[in-house]
């Protein structure tokens, strides 16, 4: 037997009687970056990633208090939500003071916005001869701040707290949620200044 298709208003009041409520701001940020993941041109998905992670870190009641809360010893990541396809995870990170990352480069797609207080970037660049990263600048972020990076070597970083007061950014990358702890950082070792 051949079911009736529904007419196509009925289709559409239907999808959006499920889909979530976007008055949600995180409800909303996952649309914005799910629009951006699938948008032409590619060229133009990091931009529109990074611009909204900076309107949502603009958002003073975002996060919960329990993406919120520090750890003693190391940043904490706390996850947000992840894609139901798997395509990105989002998390805050809670820096503490004198928190920082490793030095690192990414096996995926990432971008990040400071949300509250300052962090310190320190950007390298990459030495082919030696495989190490050579440190070229040390940049304070200010809450507002926001960017994307491809996978690879384009963009090697350490991100941290220098500040006295906990600080706080919004990331996402380009991994499903179960691979966050495992398939975003690629340490780098760091080439000695020369004298």
């Amino acid at each position: 037997m051949l079911q009736a298709r529904p007419a196509p208003l009925e289709s559409a009041v239907r999808k959006a009687a499920e889909a979530p409520a976007l008055s949600d701001p995180i409800s909303l940020l996952m649309a914005q970056i799910s629009d951006a993941c699938e948008g032409r041109p590619t060229e133009a998905m990091g931009e529109r990633v990074a611009q909204a992670l900076r309107a949502a870190a603009a958002i003073p009641d975002l996060l919960s208090a329990e993406l919120r809360i520090p750890r003693p010893g190391c940043y904490a990541r706390h996850t947000i939500a992840s894609d139901p396809a798997g395509r990105f995870t989002l998390l805050s990170i809670v820096w503490s003071p004198d928190q920082f990352s490793p030095p690192h480069a990414h096996d995926t797609w990432c971008a990040y916005a400071v949300a509250e207080n300052t962090l310190s970037e320190t950007l390298y660049d990459f030495d082919a001869r030696s495989g190490k990263a050579i440190p070229s600048s040390v940049t304070a972020r200010e809450p507002g701040y926001a960017c994307f990076a491809p996978a690879g070597l384009e963009q090697i970083h350490r991100l941290g707290n220098a500040g006295t007061v906990p600080a706080i950014s919004i990331h996402c990358y380009g991994v499903e949620g179960s691979r966050v702890g495992t398939h975003v950082n690629r340490l780098m070792d760091v080439a000695e200044r020369e004298r």
